[in-house]
């Protein structure tokens, strides 16, 4: 699915959910919430080459296959972590939707500890040094 599928597809689900929200609010929600998931599902089917490519690079410079990891994860749970969010506010659940943003917050910290005990442990070398 290319770029203009996409809008045209966000576009549509924008109008229905438009036209559907003054007669039936609820039924508003689920077709966000299904467009988000059509475009999320397309988005990922694009995001293989990116994938391949990440790797690509660490790989021909040297670093170790836990970057690309921590990367590709990391902008997974953004991903994620934003469309529920945007639901949330769709739903009119700020607050939820804030205490998913922290979440996402927490987890992506949680996925890049790896990294920052690599970091510091060559920080820790190089003062010994």
């Amino acid at each position: 699915m290319n770029i203009t599928m996409i809008v045209s597809v966000a576009l549509i689900a924008a109008i229905l959910s438009i036209i559907l929200r003054q007669y039936k609010p609820e039924y508003s929600l689920f077709i966000s919430i299904a467009a988000g998931i059509i475009i999320l599902t397309a988005v990922i089917a694009m995001i293989d080459p990116l994938i391949g490519f990440v790797t690509n690079i660490t790989d021909e410079a040297g670093l170790s296959g836990i970057y690309a990891q921590i990367l590709i994860k990391s902008l997974a749970v953004c991903y994620i972590t934003q469309l529920a969010c945007d639901c949330c506010k769709d739903a009119g659940e700020t607050a939820i939707a804030g205490k998913i943003q922290l979440a996402g917050k927490i987890a992506i910290l949680l996925i890049a500890l790896p990294m920052f005990e690599g970091l510091s442990d060559i920080v820790t070398r190089l003062i010994n040094i």
